[in-house]
């Protein structure tokens, strides 16, 4: 490839699908993207020490470079070498294309909890786009209560993980309509081709690339109404609004559905 487009980014709140959203796009010939990166997650600033040490030490992060097939000494020059996010994460994927052989391809990246520097993201790469997919709350604290993936969190974590994704891209999007997809988790596995080929247009790809397995996606099984009381469906829904309603979540007959 020649003309390299920018990079995107995926973002929203964990236990989303932005992981088999990102598995989905992998398959792409002409995009690659690393595991879990985390540069735009903390408000410390780059080069400061508050900023250095969790990229350093944090044992997930590590985990996840050892998955890219970087190691820590080739992480930490490419941090020396960087002057800011945006050479750190340019950096980061140029190495991580030579370790796959995918050199000059679009990368991308798929941390949900970039959210938290989304303007930052959005300054220093201004023609990058953002996709938000994003999941039934319901079933979002369903899965951090349980803590398969992730660490087990209270309730009130578990909602504001989702609440404050939805805010911070609400109000980004009121900006910058042009800038983010907003994708249901629930119809992106209900109607996968047709979800792809408008993320596809979107980001100027062709979906004719991706020859997507037919036993990688299921439709949502909405595990929350054997896990969460009635008590907390009804709390979660109320602290989710306005977002709730506005993403167009609804009860019906014990289950909710996405639009």
């Amino acid at each position: 490839m020649s003309d390299v487009k920018p990079p995107f980014f995926i973002l929203g709140c964990v236990r989303s699908g932005t992981t088999l959203l990102r598995d989905v796009l992998r398959l792409h010939p002409d995009l690659i993207c690393p595991e879990e990166t985390h540069f735009f997650r903390w408000g410390d600033p780059f080069g400061t020490p508050r900023y250095d040490h969790p990229y350093i030490k944090n044992a997930p992060i590590r985990k996840q470079r050892e998955m890219d097939g970087i190691s820590d000494y080739e992480a930490r020059i490419c941090l020396k070498l960087s002057w800011d996010r945006k050479e750190l994460a340019n950096g980061y994927a140029h190495l991580y294309a030579q370790k796959i052989g995918r050199q000059g391809a679009r990368w991308f990246d798929k941390t949900p909890q970039n959210v938290y520097g989304i303007l930052l993201i959005s300054s220093l790469f201004p023609d990058a786009k953002f996709i938000h997919i994003h999941r039934n709350p319901l079933n979002v604290v369903t899965s951090l209560l349980q803590g398969k993936v992730m660490p087990v969190h209270p309730l009130k974590g578990a909602i504001n993980y989702w609440t404050e994704s939805m805010r911070i891209l609400t109000e980004y999007t009121a900006a910058w309509p042009e800038r983010v997809l907003h994708v249901p988790y629930e119809r992106f596995t209900r109607e996968p081709t047709s979800e792809l080929q408008r993320i596809c247009r979107f980001l100027g790809e062709d979906a004719g690339q991706i020859v997507l397995p037919e036993d990688w996606i299921h439709p949502e099984k909405n595990r929350y109404t054997e896990v969460l009381t009635r008590e907390e469906m009804a709390l979660v829904i109320e602290k989710c609004e306005p977002f709730w309603s506005r993403f167009g979540y609804r009860m019906d007959a014990g289950e909710a559905n996405g639009s």
